[in-house]
């Protein structure tokens, strides 16, 4: 079904700055760190490879940056979490049922609004590993983004019986997948004519704190925020059938390079917090990182790095190089602590774990995002996807996991200490750790994951 677009509402905000038809609204970040490790990572792949067109992102995610949206009339606002690497914006309905649903602050009632519309749509629905469940139905509804308007396509689950932080009343999907109807809202915004520009603009502020919500940075609909970010930006075509994935065109750690083989595509994903890269491009980076460990055993298979060190790990895209600074890629908090008191951290750049051997295309996610200003075009190379431009971020913008950011047209950084010989080494069991650290693993991966979503 394709909806019609409807005017631009002339609406007052105080959460927004609108200028013309460019809106940038402040995002607040949300901690749930439970699942930052492989197995969730490797979840959320399986899901935008199943043989489906759309797909039901993870409502147990780990970093989420929110913004405040409104549905209905008259409008019922709603704090969601920002999502590149999902097509559906959803929010919990009022006549839910399942053990999460009244943990919900805000809850969707399609009686109390006059231009609520039931879809004929098949229902979606998603199942999870602990056997939890999500599914709803689709309405047609009117958004509010500060002081725009529009009809779109809504979620509203019935069922939902997988928490989500207390502070997040949903998902915003932001893909952008032209021919593929209207279900992503961006497909409604790039057909019309209500924005300056077809683009929007991302600063993902970086979180130095445990604290449940905390500043989060902003998003911009229709231009990008020049008070972000400095320099020029540089563009990225996206690959025309896998919304917001471009090609990679390199990595160093310290200024050598990692060979990544060829064909390599990553999927800029604002929805995940670490990446997800093949295994040999995993090993190649952390097993030159002074001390590290690579650490396999039935909870866990991946890296842990001494959680202070001086690395720089840089991604390349384009002609746009991004410097990540240690912090960014030893995760806080420290997950293990081996038998002489030394705490580890687990790598930002992770491999799939289980049968997945092979992926199609990488998922890079906030450890890349809060130390670069992005743009997602969905107005230049339109059919084909669009293209993602990326920027230095300013001086007086916080970010990048407490190294500051760094970027550009420039090479991969030099300098930092780790590398070469003195990297790290490869594990099969935990003697090497502590109990208690053991422990702290098994609690991070010893949770309930998603399976794929078929909808």
């Amino acid at each position: 079904m394709k909806l019609s677009l409807a005017a631009v509402l002339a609406l007052a905000s105080t959460t927004a700055i609108a200028s013309a038809n460019v809106i940038t609204m402040p995002m607040v970040g949300h901690s749930n760190a439970a699942i930052r490790n492989p197995v969730a990572l490797t979840n959320r792949y399986l899901r935008k490879r199943a043989e489906t067109s759309l797909t039901l992102t993870n409502s147990q995610g780990d970093m989420m940056y929110s913004v405040q949206v409104s549905f209905g009339t008259p409008a019922q606002n709603f704090r969601l979490a920002i999502d590149t690497g999902s097509p559906i914006t959803w929010v919990v309905g009022n006549g839910c049922v399942g053990a999460a649903c009244s943990l919900v602050s805000q809850q969707y009632n399609p009686q109390a609004s006059t231009s609520a519309v039931l879809m004929n749509a098949a229902p979606f629905n998603a199942s999870y590993v602990s056997g939890d469940s999500i599914a709803g139905r689709y309405y047609q509804e009117m958004y509010t983004l500060g002081s725009l308007g529009f009809e779109g396509i809504i979620g509203v689950l019935t069922q939902d019986s997988a928490q989500m932080p207390p502070t997040v009343d949903g998902i915003m999907g932001l893909w952008y997948a032209p021919g593929q109807g209207d279900i992503p809202f961006l497909n409604i915004l790039g057909n019309g004519t209500m924005l300056t520009n077809k683009v929007m603009g991302i600063w993902l502020q970086h979180q130095n704190t445990q604290a449940d919500t905390s500043p989060g940075g902003e998003i911009t609909f229709g231009g990008a925020d020049t008070a972000r970010y400095t320099g020029d930006i540089t563009y990225i075509n996206c690959v025309g059938d896998r919304p917001w994935t471009i090609p990679v065109g390199g990595i160093t750690v310290n200024g050598k390079s990692v060979n990544v083989g060829t064909g390599a595509l990553a999927t800029i994903d604002t929805g995940t917090s670490a990446m997800l890269v093949p295994q040999t491009v995993s090993d190649a980076i952390n097993s030159v990182i002074t001390g590290a460990q690579r650490m396999t055993t039935t909870q866990f298979d991946g890296w842990l790095l001494p959680c202070t060190g001086s690395a720089t790990v840089s991604f390349s895209f384009g002609g746009f190089t991004g410097n990540l600074p240690y912090s960014a890629i030893a995760m806080q908090p420290p997950a293990a602590t081996d038998n002489q008191g030394n705490k580890y951290c687990m790598s930002s750049v992770m491999y799939p774990s289980g049968s997945i051997a092979t992926i199609q295309e990488w998922l890079v996610g906030d450890v890349f995002l809060t130390n670069v200003y992005s743009v997602f075009d969905f107005g230049t190379n339109a059919a084909t996807g669009g293209r993602i431009g990326f920027a230095q971020l300013s001086a007086n913008t916080s970010g990048g996991s407490s190294g500051g950011s760094s970027g550009g047209s420039s090479g991969g950084s030099s300098g930092g200490s780790s590398g070469g010989s003195s990297g790290g080494s490869s594990s099969s069991a935990s003697s090497q750790f502590s109990p208690v650290s053991t422990r702290a693993i098994q609690a991070l991966v010893g949770i309930a994951t998603i399976a794929v979503a078929l909808l």
